[in-house]
């Protein structure tokens, strides 16, 4: 059985955008899988993870990390070839898909929620969190935040647009199927919602929230 490391925080809350995509893509393949409660401070300096960062996956005696090639991983090994949703055809879209919520969409989310993931996170994690991100940033968690939601500027609604406009021409973001696309820009879209009510999409974007409501009930939330 596979053995998803997964991000969590107070009360289990599960967040991570990486993760989700992962949950998200076994849900729709409806592979039965656990998942291990893992917080911040548990990942660092632990022997088993190294370097490695969530999600991080066991599945017999492999151990694999970081959320592309465990999706890959997935889906060479339980997926007949016709029917994968990662393969040679749509492999450079979907690492486009992949390096744009990466650096634009989840930025964006950042920007809007990360003094709000403070408020979120399990206590043994609120310390290493605060000094780590305000090096990042170079100002606090909380200045970050506020700093980000005076501005004029909305780059979480400019990503929202983006995919709205996407999504007027196909019902799904590479065409008229479900690829791993969506488990992508979904998790990031979870990983908002569940930390925070600053990334909620607006209602003009009718078709983003259409697509979004629609794989909730597939993949499952």
């Amino acid at each position: 059985m596979i053995t998803l490391y997964d991000l969590s925080g107070k009360n289990d809350l599960r967040f991570s955008p990486y993760c989700w995509r992962i949950k998200y893509l076994l849900n729709f393949r409806k592979i039965i899988y656990q998942t291990k409660p893992t917080c911040f401070t548990e990942r660092l300096n632990n022997v088993f993870f190294g370097d490695a960062r969530l999600p991080t996956i066991t599945d017999d005696d492999i151990k694999i990390s970081n959320s592309f090639n465990i999706a890959e991983h997935i889906e060479n090994k339980y997926i007949d070839n016709d029917k994968r949703i990662i393969n040679a055809e749509n492999k450079a879209s979907l690492y486009f898909i992949n390096d744009w919520s990466d650096y634009f969409l989840n930025t964006s989310i950042l920007e809007r929620v990360v003094y709000d993931i403070v408020n979120v996170l399990d206590n043994r994690d609120i310390e290493y969190f605060n000094e780590s991100r305000s090096k990042r940033f170079g100002m606090s968690p909380k200045d970050f935040q506020d700093y980000n939601l005076k501005k004029s500027e909305n780059n979480f609604n400019k990503c929202c647009n983006f995919l709205d406009k996407i999504l007027q021409k196909q019902s799904y973001l590479l065409g008229e199927n479900i690829t791993y696309a969506e488990m992508i820009v979904l998790g990031s879209l979870t990983w908002g919602e569940k930390v925070s009510n600053n990334t909620k999409i607006e209602k003009k974007f009718k078709r983003l929230t259409a697509w979004k409501d629609k794989l909730a009930i597939s993949l499952g939330h």
